[in-house]
């Protein structure tokens, strides 16, 4: 038996997150591009910042976004915690 695939896509969460709780994608996409500019100009592959780790594609593109102790950053945390 195949793996079963997602209910819900990536790209219905992030239109989800952009238009019923107001996330500004675009605004969020122009701070990791202005984040990741240096690192990407020196062709690395990964940026740290603010606790932050942004993992980059060989050509440049920020492919994934890790905390430094796992998956969610402290500045994570403490959103997640606020909005329980």
């Amino acid at each position: 038996m195949g793996r079963k695939r997602d209910i819900v896509t990536d790209h219905a969460v992030v239109r989800y997150l952009e238009r019923v709780y107001g996330v500004d994608i675009a605004a969020l996409k122009r701070r990791i591009e202005k984040t990741t500019e240096g690192g990407r100009e020196q062709r690395a592959d990964a940026v740290l910042s603010d606790g932050v780790r942004y993992r980059l594609s060989q050509s440049g593109r920020v492919v994934t976004v890790l905390g430094l102790t796992g998956a969610m950053s402290n500045r994570g945390k403490r959103w997640k915690a606020r909005r329980k």
